[in-house]
């Protein structure tokens, strides 16, 4: 049995953390704009990527528009990161070079990581490592900011094989594209079953965006939250200590 986690919003908390990063980043290079607002755009369209999400805010907060007219605009533009610098060229706004962006947001991100808490618990974890032939990790964090984590609530003793956005050569093979699933294979035998516990529409869709192209069938697993629970899912949870429910209920359903 193979599982593999993604970090943010499912192993770690990162409300207190990556979403008060986003806000800071879109008040330094434009104005300030609520919190909540800014949230409903990284989640309205799926925006995994928290530094795009920074992108996408500072173009509202440009545009001067409701958040509502914002969202229907903006919409044939969120899908990637190129497009949202064109609707920014369309609209006349210079948005930030992309590296000055990243350097600001992680320098944020440094003084609220120490508010980032565990889901997971290392009971659970516990349970899960005996339970798996392999556990694993695919997370658009970049390595350092994931080292910082794992070392603090000692994490790196569960996990088999990390990929994180470090490893990802170029912003269009990120989730939701099969790339970083294809990538974690190229260090792992796949081997049936194959669970993929994830938190949003980008991690459904690596997960089917995969096993379409390679003919597999790995399970996504819904942790599930106040912005996701519509997404479509081989099974869902809402509490970590039911994931061991989950991979019980597999392997009875087997027998």
């Amino acid at each position: 049995m193979i599982i593999i986690f993604d970090v943010d919003g499912v192993l770690i908390d990162v409300t207190k953390s990556y979403h008060y990063s986003i806000y800071d980043t879109v008040k330094y290079f434009s104005s300030e704009k609520p919190r909540e607002e800014l949230l409903d755009i990284k989640f309205s369209f799926n925006i995994n990527n928290d530094w795009d999400a920074s992108i996408a805010g500072i173009l509202y907060a440009e545009t001067d528009l409701s958040l509502q007219e914002f969202k229907k605009v903006f919409s044939p533009y969120s899908q990637s990161l190129e497009d949202m610098y064109r609707f920014g060229e369309h609209h006349g706004i210079k948005l930030p070079l992309y590296k000055q962006l990243v350097e600001v947001f992680e320098e944020f991100y440094h003084k609220h990581r120490e508010k980032e808490e565990m889901i997971f618990t290392h009971d659970v974890l516990e349970r899960m490592r005996k339970k798996s032939d392999i556990l694993g990790v695919i997370t658009g964090r970049p390595f350092d900011d994931l080292d910082y984590t794992f070392k603090k609530f000692d994490l790196y003793r569960y996990f088999d094989y990390i990929i994180t956005e470090d490893d990802i050569p170029k912003p269009d093979l990120r989730k939701p594209s099969s790339y970083p699933l294809e990538l974690f294979f190229e260090k792992v035998d796949f081997d049936n079953p194959v669970f993929y516990i994830g938190d949003t529409k980008a991690d459904q869709k690596m997960v089917e965006n995969f096993n379409k192209k390679e003919n597999k069938n790995v399970r996504f697993i819904l942790y599930q939250n106040e912005h996701n629970r519509d997404l479509n899912a081989d099974y869902k949870i809402k509490a970590p200590d039911e994931i061991c429910e989950v991979l019980n209920s597999y392997d009875y359903a087997q027998d």
